[in-house]
């Protein structure tokens, strides 16, 4: 694994943290993470820094921080933390690298010294062996260093408490929720696959994150409310003590008003609309119990189902009871080479294109992307290879043109070729290219738990 230093010049230099950085660390993200210049450093940040650090994290450890000092002051400057992450494309496995938190030091700021911890980040990530990297970042920024707002990040359905509707008098309620055990771990890894499985819009997930015993483990006995992060495991009990589902609830409430909901599912076979009223009600008794950061005063008003896009917990919650809908926002993906990726889902690729009216295609297709371009070559219906192509300086023999950051959003199936071309100029697709791109990349929802 790389152990690179770089010398920045002026005594600044970048490289990757160990055990002795962590309180630097955290006063640097406690610092910067503040509301206003004003207000004292921010607590929870120290917190979170400490659970990366920990050595018990599953996804991060006390050398996973790309770093940026000042040797003259031994301030920690800059720094991006990196945890290791796997996700899914249409169930084949990638891992790629994820940014979080990400911070300067505002008195150095304008010095290349976050693209120098991002340089590290890239560089020790090709190491591994990652097809990407991600980061669910603030607007614009992150698309310096090469990515794109690529795959739904969030989407929501708000629910103001005060709109539930109550059980009948003296009506038992037939669902009730408790706190989940390391006892229940193999059924909420059970329904956890079934969510992030579930037919979204007429057609299964795309892009989705999978995890194992031991990061279920950790959101169970190792995270805390002092970090804010992840969520807390409540079981769906049936009224014969049945365990039929689970709720994941924000570990904190980030404004008095709102709990977050992250994930909820049920067993085949139970209704969502007998489960959903009751579940609801236990939450809004649960809600005033969820401890709020920053610490403020004020009672919760509304339950937000952050569940993406789409959602049977939506359909089920029907129109009434909804009183707002977010969009998603999107994960910042870079995908440093886009030749490589492709040939990594080949699999994917040739069934879609084996299911459409092009079955059996022989021919090909070359993709200008400007700075660079791709060239995927079928025969017989396979893909027989697929290799950076650039257009050359007389006679145009491409059949499609993306600038090279957009063609992520049909590639992830955020958008489809027509909303891009309808978005962008300097998208285009000549007729049969055009076939080929909406047989291999159709527009496709994804959900992507963030994983802290």
């Amino acid at each position: 694994m790389s152990t690179t230093t770089k010398d920045l010049g002026n005594g600044l230099v970048a490289r990757w943290s160990t055990t002795a950085d962590q309180e630097r660390i955290a006063e640097l993200f406690s610092h910067v993470f503040r509301r206003s210049a004003d207000d004292p450093p921010n607590e929870r940040m120290i917190a979170y820094t400490r659970h990366q650090m920990s050595g018990q994290h599953p996804l991060i450890g006390p050398n996973d921080v790309a770093l940026v000092e000042d040797t003259r002051s031994g301030m920690v400057v800059a720094a991006t933390a990196v945890m290791r992450q796997r996700w899914e494309y249409a169930g084949v496995p990638f891992t790629l690298s994820r940014a979080e938190p990400v911070a300067a030091h505002e008195e150095y700021r304008n010095r290349g010294l976050v693209r120098a911890t991002f340089d590290l980040m890239h560089a020790r990530s090709a190491e591994r062996g990652d097809l990407a990297q991600c980061i669910t970042g603030i607007p614009y920024f992150y698309r310096q260093f090469g990515y794109e707002f690529a795959v739904d990040l969030g989407g929501s359905r708000t629910v103001m408490l005060a709109a539930i509707p109550d059980a009948k008098e003296g009506q038992a309620e037939p669902f009730t929720l408790r706190d989940a055990t390391l006892d229940d771990l193999p059924q909420i890894r059970m329904l956890y696959e079934r969510e992030r499985s579930r037919p979204a819009g007429g057609s299964p997930i795309l892009v989705s994150a999978p995890f194992d015993h031991d990061h279920w483990r950790w959101t169970l006995t190792g995270q805390t409310a002092d970090a804010g992060e992840g969520w807390n495991t409540r079981m769906i009990v049936r009224a014969d003590e049945q365990t039929v589902g689970y709720v994941l609830t924000g570990r904190v409430r980030w404004s008095p008003e709102k709990v977050r909901v992250l994930g909820m599912m049920v067993e085949p076979g139970i209704p969502l609309t007998a489960v959903v009223p009751p579940v609801l009600r236990a939450l809004r008794a649960i809600a005033p119990t969820i401890p709020v950061i920053p610490r403020k005063e004020g009672e919760p008003r509304a339950l937000v189902f952050i569940l993406g896009a789409s959602h049977p917990v939506y359909d089920a919650l029907g129109r009434d009871l909804i009183a707002h809908s977010e969009p998603p926002y999107g994960w910042y993906v870079r995908v440093p080479d886009v030749p490589l990726f492709l040939r990594h889902i080949r699999a994917v690729l040739e069934r879609r294109l084996a299911g459409s009216f092009l079955a059996g295609y022989t021919g090909e297709l070359k993709i200008d992307f400007y700075k660079g371009g791709l060239r995927m070559v079928f025969e017989q219906g396979r893909i027989a290879f697929i290799e950076p192509w650039q257009a050359p300086i007389y006679g145009d023999e491409s059949g499609a043109g993306f600038p090279p950051l957009v063609f992520l959003q049909l590639l992830f199936g955020r958008r489809s070729l027509d909303e891009l071309r309808a978005w962008h100029d300097d998208v285009w697709a000549d007729d049969e290219p055009a076939m080929l791109l909406n047989i291999l990349f159709p527009k496709q929802q994804s959900w992507v738990l963030p994983l802290d």
